[in-house]
């Protein structure tokens, strides 16, 4: 490794955005980069358990924040957009930049006129999501929609049924001019959303990607 190489780390939750959200930052940047990747499944499963996010949780991620830093990188992205209000309660605990997966998806959608659509498919993320466009925007108008049902398809491998099913269920939603999909595990449907309904789609891992990049990079990148 060069030693004036940028370095990553990534915080994951769900093993589908482990296997694509490196390879597509490494693609986006304009240098090569390094990135190494933690998984900790417990931080979202035991919450959607629980119906809240329990202390241990909190002391959990604050060890993996720890531990991310450890790796001595430039930038630690958390992938996880149910971990975000979590993550900035610790923000100044740490002097390694941390970027939350949903914050530049989140400020786009603020930024945009019309009503928003906030689509997830884990409970755990809603409320995050729709907390932070309003605290972006308070006047912002936003509807949700939550379909665990799809979820249980990407894990058992369907990710085509997954993304059918969000599709089809947005569909329904014709007074809405901006779909936030709001979890990282819901990126590959994106095309067909917009397909399906011919309205703006944002992801998490594209707006995140870019804004990595900037901040790796700088403005012009």
């Amino acid at each position: 490794m060069e030693m004036n190489m940028k370095k990553v780390t990534l915080l994951h939750t769900v093993k589908s955005v482990y296997s694509t959200f490196s390879d597509d930052l490494k693609r986006a940047c304009p240098e090569e980069i390094e990135v190494d990747s933690l998984v900790d499944e417990y931080l979202v499963t035991n919450a959607k358990k629980c119906g809240y996010f329990p202390e241990n949780n909190m002391k959990k991620l604050r060890l993996d924040l720890q531990s991310a830093t450890l790796e001595y990188p430039d930038l630690i992205i958390v992938t996880c957009s149910s971990l975000t209000p979590f993550v900035k309660q610790m923000l100044n605990e740490f002097t390694t930049p941390i970027l939350s997966i949903d914050d530049e998806m989140c400020r786009q959608a603020a930024l945009s006129n019309g009503k928003i659509l906030v689509v997830a498919t884990a409970p755990t993320t809603v409320g995050p999501t729709v907390d932070k466009i309003k605290s972006e925007r308070e006047s912002a108008v936003i509807e949700t929609l939550l379909i665990e049902e799809a979820m249980d398809r990407l894990k058992s491998g369907d990710v085509s049924g997954h993304d059918a099913l969000i599709a089809a269920k947005v569909r329904e939603f014709t007074d809405v001019d901006v779909i936030v999909l709001a979890q990282a595990s819901m990126a590959s449907a994106k095309h067909l959303v917009y397909e399906t309904t011919g309205k703006k789609v944002l992801t998490s891992p594209e707006s995140c990607i870019n804004k990595a990049v900037k901040m790796l990079f700088g403005e012009n990148k």
